[in-house]
């Protein structure tokens, strides 16, 4: 996926959110988003993730932080974990289990901070988890049963902290009913993603580290990811718009074991999807 006029907005105020978080100077923080200006004026068209990319970097570098969001991160996650229960009982109650399983794994994609037009706090989240697990599933759920049926093996790529917490319960049914499941999270922190040091010591699932950029770019892709990711034995369950942006680059390779899951929360991605702006996706390639 490639950059559309609402990316240029989206990245900028993004990196202000983030400016706000690691800069207490406004002369900081106006200098990294001059330099990310002046990057995006040289780098016209790219993935809106890899320009994303290079903002984290901007800003990490400028600032000497080496996660701007960590306390957000832990917040999400201890929400989650409140949270657990809930989707629990939503899971247990179904007459759809895997219906079920997407619905928790594509609502818990709206934990995302920064995103221009999508209002997200962990206290309002909170409030309405059990109704966000209820709206609308665009996407055909009898393909997507058909297709987690049909592959043994599994590879899960992460998004957002928090969202994880459920990703991990969803994993963990998965593996109940006889997948085998390899986690593929961020090798740093980048974004609010999860990494892989963070998610590893939270279950027992293999974890291999993805990459060091937004999303899962193909250029980008460390050795173990691209083992997985290439081989035709192993279905791919890409969580979130990042993954989404960057995979879309090259996904028809992938086709015929590719299920992509998030809430549509731009308007780019809404499009592309031919959804609504922040309905919930599960698209199968």
């Amino acid at each position: 996926m490639r950059m559309a006029s609402e990316c240029y907005p989206c990245i900028l105020d993004r990196a202000k959110f983030e400016s706000d978080l690691v800069f207490s100077e406004e002369e900081k923080k106006k200098a990294a988003l001059e330099e990310l200006v002046d990057y995006m004026a040289c780098h016209k068209g790219g993935v809106p993730a890899l320009v994303g990319t290079q903002r984290e970097r901007i800003i990490k570098r400028r600032s000497g932080e080496r996660d701007p969001y960590r306390q957000l991160k832990e917040e999400s996650n201890r929400v989650a974990r409140d949270l657990l229960p809930v989707a629990g009982k939503f899971y247990d109650d179904a007459e759809n289990k895997i219906e079920a399983l997407i619905r928790i794994a594509a609502a818990a994609n709206s934990m995302e901070f920064g995103v221009k037009g999508h209002d997200f706090n962990n206290s309002t989240f909170a409030s309405v988890f059990l109704i966000t697990l209820r709206e609308r599933l665009q996407g055909d759920m009898a393909e997507v049963e058909r297709r987690l049926k049909s592959f043994k093996n599994i590879f899960y790529l992460t998004d957002n902290a928090g969202e994880a917490i459920f990703d991990l319960f969803v994993i963990e049914k998965l593996v109940e009913n006889g997948k085998n499941v390899v986690i593929g999270s961020k090798l740093e922190p980048i974004l609010n993603d999860i990494t892989a040091s963070e998610i590893g010591p939270l279950t027992n699932v293999r974890v291999v580290p993805t990459g060091d950029v937004v999303g899962t770019a193909r250029d980008h892709l460390s050795p173990e990811a691209a083992s997985l990711l290439w081989n035709s034995d192993w279905l791919i369950f890409s969580k979130g718009m990042g993954n989404f942006e960057t995979i879309t680059e090259y996904d028809e390779i992938l086709k015929g074991r590719l299920i992509y899951v998030f809430r549509a929360k731009c308007e780019p991605v809404a499009m592309k999807m031919n959804v609504p702006r922040g309905t919930l996706v599960a698209s199968v390639v």
